[in-house]
């Protein structure tokens, strides 16, 4: 391997040759618009999204396409994806669905494929849901600014990634093997505003409790996160904007 990006690219291609969702090849049209996630977090995903239902969105880093099933569901006209193999699993779902407007495999870096002119002021949402703790250091000021480059004037950037100031901050980026950098709300906030972003907003999603089980979670949680910032509050002298295990962010385009 010669440097991070490529470790990247042969980590999740190894991964997903042992899923058996990819294994078959093209993920179905059927499995996509049944994705269980995106039936999760829909209407939590509704306050965040473009009024305009022909805006272009961009999801990068796709996974197993939840997030773009969420917007065909919403009825978003107008969705690209990009990620490592990307082709391989969604251009039956391209071919399939008018919505699902193109497909791009990463080669080298998110960076080098943003940089490309086609993609200049073409997004009004770009989504990237556990990406960024992917993309070395060395490529992050670089990749930010592309992203920015990507969006149209008032486009948003929609961030999530682990919060190392969380509960399971271990479990979260040390032990996994494709995370080349950790984040907590003061550095992601330098990041964003060093590449241009403004209006930068943290929030929680969160899906509603619906067995006593889930809503004793929900207490035990809330109990925790008091405490983590009163610990930093009398350790650090600051309260953090959120200790949850996830820092969701938004972020808009000067």
């Amino acid at each position: 391997m010669l440097n991070a990006n490529e470790f990247l690219k042969e980590l999740y291609a190894r991964l997903d040759s042992q899923n058996d969702d990819y294994k078959k090849g093209q993920i179905s049209v059927a499995d996509f618009t049944d994705n269980a996630f995106a039936k999760m977090f829909i209407e939590q995903y509704k306050p965040f999204l473009p009024k305009d239902k022909n805006a272009k969105i961009l999801d990068i880093g796709v996974g197993d396409g939840w997030f773009s099933s969420l917007c065909v569901s919403l009825g978003y006209k107008h969705i690209e994806l990009i990620d490592f193999g990307c082709s391989k699993k969604f251009s039956d779902i391209k071919d399939g669905l008018n919505e699902v407007y193109a497909v791009y495999d990463v080669e080298t870096s998110i960076q080098s494929l943003l940089h490309q002119e086609t993609f200049h002021n073409q997004y009004d949402f770009i989504h990237l849901s556990h990406v960024i703790e992917h993309i070395p250091k060395y490529d992050l000021i670089g990749t930010m600014d592309s992203l920015n480059g990507a969006l149209k004037k008032q486009g948003t950037l929609f961030l999530r990634t682990p919060n190392l100031l969380g509960p399971a901050a271990f479990n979260a980026l040390y032990c996994t093997g494709g995370h080349e950098y950790g984040f907590v709300p003061s550095n992601i906030e330098q990041f964003l505003l060093i590449s241009n972003f403004k209006d930068i907003q943290f929030h929680n999603i969160r899906t509603p409790s619906k067995t006593v089980g889930q809503f004793a979670g929900s207490l035990l949680r809330k109990f925790y996160s008091l405490n983590a910032k009163i610990k930093y509050r009398a350790f650090e002298g600051y309260f953090p904007k959120t200790v949850e295990p996830e820092l969701i962010v938004s972020s808009k385009k000067i």
